[in-house]
């Protein structure tokens, strides 16, 4: 046994690697589901308008393309310490930055929250929003 060992250690192995080796690289489109979930928020609130100013029978209107309220900026600031004021919503980066904020993986209960507020998800109203942002995405 000690011999076999020994002369399997005088054996030259021989193993060699490719000669070439290649890769293919393809590129794909981004997935960017959040940014669509996005784009089809802001199509229904406003028609993409980026200076849209909604809900004038309220007393807080809604800003920009994403209908951004007073309530919602006081959140985010409470939240981030990140303070905007309701004429920065006017600003699709800015509008961007705070709906990016709200968004989970859910896409319903983000929108639905994103209408009605915390309650949103027992929110009858809210369903017939979620439907159209569906038929966007």
């Amino acid at each position: 046994m000690k011999y076999l060992i020994l002369i399997l250690l005088f054996i030259p192995l021989r193993c060699t690697a490719p000669s070439h080796i290649e890769f293919t690289i393809v590129q794909g489109e981004v997935i960017q589901p959040y940014e669509r979930l996005f784009e089809a928020v802001c199509k229904v609130e406003s028609g993409n308008n980026s200076y849209a100013i909604g809900d004038k029978h309220l007393k807080h209107h809604s800003y920009g393309k994403a209908q951004i309220r007073q309530s919602r900026l006081d959140d985010y600031y409470n939240r981030t310490g990140i303070r905007y004021t309701v004429e920065d919503c006017f600003d699709d980066e800015v509008t961007r930055e705070i709906f990016m904020y709200y968004v989970n993986p859910d896409f319903e209960t983000t929108c639905r929250t994103w209408n009605g507020g915390e309650k949103g998800m027992q929110k009858k109203s809210t369903l017939k929003y979620w439907n159209l942002i569906k038929a966007q995405l």
